[in-house]
C-alpha cells in the first residue's frame, strides 16, 4: 500500500508540471489558420483555460506546432497560440493551445 501511495505522489509531481491551474471553461472560439494559400477558420469548443494557454476540441485536426490565432466576439481581443498537441478521440480533436507573445 505504502508503494502505491510513493508511486503516486512520484506520478504527480512529475506528471504534472504546469505552473498554473487549468480551469474548465465552456464557449465557442474561432481558430484562424494561416496558409501559404488561404487562411482557414476552424469553430471549436473550449475547453479548459488556464493564463499560459487553453484546450479546445475541434472537427479537423490542427497543425501540430503550427501557430493559429485565437479569437472570439463574445470573449476579448484575439490572441496567437501555438499547437502544442492535437489528439483524435471519438471523431474529435483534442488541442492544447500555448499563447504566445505577438513578436515571436
Amino acid at each position: 500500500m505504502g508503494l502505491m501511495r510513493y508511486a503516486r505522489s512520484f506520478y504527480q509531481l512529475l506528471g504534472n508540471r504546469r505552473k498554473f491551474e487549468r480551469t474548465p471553461f465552456a464557449g465557442t472560439i474561432l481558430l484562424t489558420c494561416k496558409g501559404a494559400i488561404m487562411e482557414t477558420t476552424h469553430v471549436c469548443t473550449c475547453v479548459d483555460i488556464a493564463p499560459r494557454g487553453i484546450g479546445v476540441e475541434s472537427s479537423e485536426a490542427l497543425p501540430l506546432g503550427g501557430f493559429v490565432q485565437v479569437h472570439s466576439d463574445e470573449y476579448g481581443p484575439r490572441r496567437m497560440a501555438r499547437v502544442r498537441y492535437c489528439v483524435e478521440k471519438d471523431g474529435r480533436h483534442r488541442a492544447g493551445l500555448e499563447f504566445i507573445a505577438e513578436t515571436q
